[in-house]
């Protein structure tokens, strides 16, 4: 029987094309996980999500700026109930005193500066993932 570690993603940009990118990243590097995606274009779907999954999130891979809520004030209310989900930056328009704060606040886990390249991305995903105590195990569904 094979075991693999679970994890869940949750990809946050207003932006199609880039939460389509990241997703490929990751499901296209990560074959050693059990993975469960979700993306949001905005910060009150993200919020939704997280709670619908009870704060069973691993990782935000969130951009900085984007219409209504934005990075900074969305890792506040992520970070305030759910201490444990790890934040990824992905920003190109991020100011150093925004990610200074965050990183002070321990609002971010790691920054990414935009545009993503994809070898930089799973080096920084796969560094959060070695980094967590959680552990989700995915058992295969035995067949009847």
């Amino acid at each position: 029987m094979s075991v693999k570690r679970k994890k869940v993603l949750l990809i946050v940009d207003d932006k199609r094309v880039v939460r389509s990118y990241v997703r490929a990243i990751i499901e296209n590097n990560f074959n050693e996980y059990d993975l469960e995606i979700f993306t949001a274009p905005s910060s009150d779907i993200a919020l939704q999500i997280i709670e619908q999954k009870h704060g069973g999130i691993d990782l935000v891979s969130t951009n900085f700026h984007r219409p209504g809520m934005d990075g900074y004030i969305f890792s506040y209310f992520v970070k305030l109930k759910y201490p444990q989900i790890k934040i990824l930056i992905c920003s190109g328009s991020a100011k150093t005193k925004d990610l200074k704060a965050m990183f002070e606040g321990r609002l971010a886990d790691a920054y990414l500066k935009k545009p993503i390249h994809e070898k930089d991305y799973i080096e920084k995903v796969q560094q959060i993932f070695e980094s967590q105590n959680i552990v989700r195990l995915s058992f295969p569904e035995k067949s009847a």
